[in-house]
């Protein structure tokens, strides 16, 4: 079999795509750490090296092969230019609506789902959304408070995702999009102000 090795040639996109449907293919059918770059690239008929040219790793393949429409780190970084106190707002903005695409609300339930009852797909999407996420949001905002901070933007995120579109729970997934905004906005800006609460001792710093 003739393998494309090394940096694409021009005329050769259809390499990614091929790339992309065998990952997932294989990722759902053998699980993550059964699914080597080596059978990825059998199966799309390329060099090992041409899946590291256009996604880097095996994490940054898995991302894009699971949820190929959108990758959460790409939300975030659209997020990340503005005020850092109004991230919670900007985040709920984008996630909703990313998430109200079928196209993107279908492939990331779906990775979603398999995290939840597949062991060999959660542990790399948990280790995925601390390092590409979590970390990054830590980093975005700085400062003494910068984990408190990250941490209520991404259980805001998780929430919103897990009630409306993963469990559909009908008082939220009832709701249209912008009515469900409304009604979570001003809890999204409170999320990633500047301070912490000590639940403990009910101080505010």
């Amino acid at each position: 079999m003739n393998k494309q090795r090394g940096r694409p040639k021009k005329g050769a996109d259809d390499g990614r795509a091929r790339i992309l449907a065998a990952a997932g293919e294989l990722f759902v059918g053998g699980g993550y750490q059964r699914t080597t770059l080596r059978s990825i690239a059998e199966k799309a008929g390329c060099d090992v090296a041409l899946i590291s040219y256009h996604f880097g790793s095996k994490k940054g393949l898995f991302a894009q092969a699971m949820a190929l429409e959108l990758a959460p780190a790409e939300v975030l970084e659209r997020a990340f230019p503005g005020d850092p106190d109004t991230l919670g707002i900007r985040l709920l903005v984008l996630v909703t609506t990313a998430w109200e695409r079928p196209e993107v609300s279908g492939s990331l339930t779906h990775l979603v789902q398999m995290a939840m009852t597949d062991e060999e797909v959660r542990q790399p999407f948990l280790e995925y959304l601390d390092r590409e996420v979590m970390t990054r949001i830590v980093e975005y905002f700085g400062g003494r408070d910068a984990r408190a901070r990250a941490t209520a933007a991404l259980t805001l995120v998780i929430g919103v995702i897990f009630g409306r579109y993963v469990l559909r729970v009908p008082s939220l997934a009832g709701q249209d999009a912008q009515q469900f905004l409304d009604s979570l906005a001003p809890s999204a800006r409170v999320a990633t102000t500047r301070r912490v609460h000590r639940v403990r001792t009910g101080e505010q710093t």
